[in-house]
């Protein structure tokens, strides 16, 4: 009889062990589905980071500081076929950057502040409504950025054209650089058959202060060299014209009402401001319109020099640092370990000043550049009133 209950009982406790567990295998296999979709996540985060476009600070822009132009450059006789177009670092319309290869120079990196970015996940509504549709592109070099001063940026526009035949006409407003005309223009002298026969003429037309007079079936045109190596070129479209400089296999227009250099590229004028290389402006008109996202990853290569001017906040807590050529401000922290990377503030940085942050008051920096602006940050390296955001 014993035995008889006792096989009921392992009966029963092996019948009951198959219940609870069949009750749980719902909680085991939805543990395991959690784990994975943390996992997905996770793997999603890695892929929408973005990889940084970095900009090569090691050279001053070209004409900045009155230097770097041209003819203080070394030059090389390039054929026209081995020529090599110009390289960008792109960031698409939106924060991912998927298919990005940016070009990472060797050296130290630091991260670039946006002092006019749009919000994150701000789809930039105002370019689309301008027909962009394709990502804008930063100079990833900052000796081919373009920054002359007025003296440097304007020639004297010849009085008489082809043949020696009197110039009656005007030249286009810069506040109208995005009528079709020289839109249509530009899309014809930025295609390759174009450039490789510009190409050639930089080679082979190399007098200084002389105008080479060129005549094409709808237009006539000029080339000309100023005395700081740039190649001038004057485009004559009926009763109207416009001058450009073509460097570094790049068209560039100055606009002379902002004092800006603006590069042509997929369809639209862009201006990437040489004091703020990590910044970006699409031209429209009468404005330009900032092209940052508060998520989009720009850094810069800190550029090798020793010789720096050091400011230490009243605290002790940070350090800017001011390269002695470039003029160059970075911040540091002093900690050890420090709490954050360097990170670029501006260019043509003349001083540097803090706020006393006494009872408890944020610490605040101030930089003063040389064209009489100035930039205020946090105690991070947050700039200060961004600037209002096109809508």
């Amino acid at each position: 009889m014993k035995r008889i209950m006792a096989l009921l009982l392992a009966a029963v406790l092996v019948v009951a062990s198959y219940i609870i567990a069949d009750q749980r295998t719902p909680q085991k296999t939805t543990a395991p589905s959690k784990t994975s979709s943390q996992k997905n996540t996770q793997v999603k985060k890695t892929t929408s980071t973005n990889q940084p476009v970095i900009i090569n600070m090691n050279r001053p822009s070209s004409g900045g500081h009155n230097q770097n132009f041209p003819t203080q450059q070394k030059q090389e006789n390039v054929k026209p076929q081995e020529k090599q177009s110009p390289v960008y670092g792109k960031l698409q319309l939106t924060p991912s950057n998927k298919g990005v290869k940016p070009v990472k120079p060797a050296g130290n990196i630091a991260s670039a502040v946006h002092h006019h970015p749009y919000e994150p996940n701000y789809v930039r509504k105002k370019l689309q409504k301008l027909g962009v549709t394709s990502a804008p592109g930063y100079i990833v070099n900052r000796e081919e950025v373009i920054h002359t001063d007025r003296e440097h940026s304007i020639i004297a526009y010849p009085k008489a054209g082809f043949d020696n035949r009197p110039i009656s006409a005007v030249t286009f407003s810069s506040r109208h650089f995005n009528d079709q005309a020289i839109r249509a223009h530009m899309s014809l002298v930025g295609s390759s058959e174009w450039l490789d026969r510009i190409h050639a003429f930089n080679q082979s037309e190399n007098r200084p202060n002389f105008y080479y007079w060129h005549n094409d079936k709808n237009f006539t045109y000029c080339h000309f060299i100023d005395n700081s190596g740039y190649h001038w070129y004057g485009w004559y479209l009926g009763n109207k014209y416009f001058w450009i400089r073509n460097f570094n296999n790049r068209w560039w227009w100055y606009d002379v009402d902002y004092d800006r250099w603006c590069f042509w590229n997929n369809g639209f004028w862009w201006w990437q401001d040489p004091y703020h290389m990590g910044d970006l402006y699409c031209y429209n008109d009468a404005s330009y319109i900032p092209c940052n996202s508060a998520e989009d990853n720009v850094a810069v290569i800190v550029p090798d020099n020793n010789n720096t001017h050091n400011y230490t906040s009243p605290d002790g807590t940070r350090i800017v640092k001011v390269v002695a050529d470039t003029e160059d401000a970075f911040l540091y922290d002093s900690a050890n370990p420090p709490s954050f990377n360097p990170v670029y503030l501006a260019s043509g940085v003349q001083d540097v000043m803090f706020s006393d942050p006494k009872n408890g008051r944020p610490l605040e920096i101030i930089l003063k550049l040389n064209d009489q602006s100035f930039d205020m940050f946090d105690g991070n390296g947050n700039s200060y009133n961004p600037g209002q955001t096109a809508q």
